[in-house]
């Protein structure tokens, strides 16, 4: 054997003898390398019983306050306008004087009136001498007294125009509205001012469709409380509910009267609560719901999870009333969003 053949042999030998080795050491490690067991970590959580309580079954709007009316204060007579005694917040009373139409136009014409009912009168008086001695005709006397009467009426008109000329208050209230000022025209086409009453103020609720029956049956049931966001509250009685659906909102509108109107001001923005039914019921908070509103309770063994497919009865904002066998059961209110059925947790604090 040559020099270079007994080196090759020799390469392959220790090659050989190398992967040997290796593969020994390979096989030595993995069936001497002890097995590892994967762990679950617990999930900690919180958990609540459900307890008794009041839940109010209704719905809550929004809605602006309203004037029950607001009445606009129009002149009878035209006119330039000489006096304006009233600015927007003034309270005023029925009859009292707002403005003063220029009265001259008015007081000539009453004068020319008086003038020609005088004159009527006196040559009336005549004929009716007359007529008795035979020296006037009946149809003289007739239509002497027809232009009287018509003069007389002349009369009235000219009075009533000119008292016309002081424009009153025809309610009492406050004017929540100042359109005139003096030097301005007065005129039967403009009102001068707005009157409300604020102590008799309404809101005009909003309700979907889907709650039209239940309103109108339950009307006289039906209890109201408006508040402001400044803390004003007032229970409110139910005026009207409209017998019709609109069918481009599909809303139907309810109007309330607030029974206690201290405070809110007309424009107000307010929530208002509409309740249908009170009652007493075995509850959990609304966050007791994960997000895709399912609810976990402790099983028996308290050490998992357990998935209830529970049944609301009602709800208000707050709450949510569940049947009365689950009563004593502890529902996992933090920590449930991430749980799975079955899975292990671990109690870390109680919600009271």
């Amino acid at each position: 054997m040559d020099k270079n053949k007994r080196n090759s042999v020799i390469r392959y030998l220790v090659l050989f003898i190398v992967f040997v080795i290796v593969a020994g050491l390979l096989y030595y490690f993995f069936t001497s390398a002890s097995e590892v067991e994967y762990t679950a970590p617990v999930s900690p959580v919180v958990t609540i019983k459900p307890e008794r309580r009041i839940i109010d079954e209704g719905i809550s709007v929004t809605g602006y306050i309203e004037p029950e009316a607001m009445i606009p204060v129009v002149p009878f007579v035209s006119g330039t306008v000489e006096q304006y005694n009233i600015e927007a917040g003034d309270t005023i009373g029925k009859g009292d004087v707002i403005a003063v139409i220029d009265k001259r136009p008015y007081e000539l014409q009453l004068k020319q009136a008086e003038a020609q009912v005088k004159g009527l009168e006196a040559a009336f008086g005549r004929v009716s001498a007359l007529r008795e001695s035979g020296g006037a005709t009946a149809q003289d006397y007739d239509t002497l007294s027809a232009q009287l009467d018509a003069a007389r009426a002349q009369l009235e008109l000219a009075e009533l125009q000119l008292s016309y000329a002081d424009v009153t208050a025809p309610v009492s209230g406050t004017v929540i509205q100042s359109l005139s000022s003096e030097g301005s025209i007065g005129s039967s086409e403009n009102p001068m001012a707005i009157i409300a009453d604020l102590d008799n103020l309404v809101v005009n609720m909003k309700l979907g469709e889907k709650y039209f029956h239940t309103i109108s049956e339950n009307r006289e049931g039906l209890s109201v409380t408006v508040s402001s966001p400044d803390g004003y509250t007032s229970p409110a009685e139910i005026i009207s509910v409209a017998p019709f659906v609109d069918p481009t909102s599909k809303t139907f509108l309810v109007k309330v009267k607030l029974e206690e109107p201290e405070g809110f001001v007309p424009g107000m923005f307010i929530r208002a609560e509409v309740v249908w039914k009170s009652d007493e019921y075995l509850t959990l908070p609304l966050t007791v719901r994960k997000l895709d509103g399912s609810v976990y309770a402790l099983s028996e063994d308290s050490n998992t999870a357990e998935y209830i497919d529970i049944e609301s009865l009602a709800e208000d904002t707050s709450y949510f009333a569940i049947p009365d066998s689950y009563e004593g059961r502890d529902f996992i209110i933090r920590g449930q969003n991430g749980l799975l059925p079955g899975e292990k947790v671990r109690v870390t604090g109680v919600e009271r």
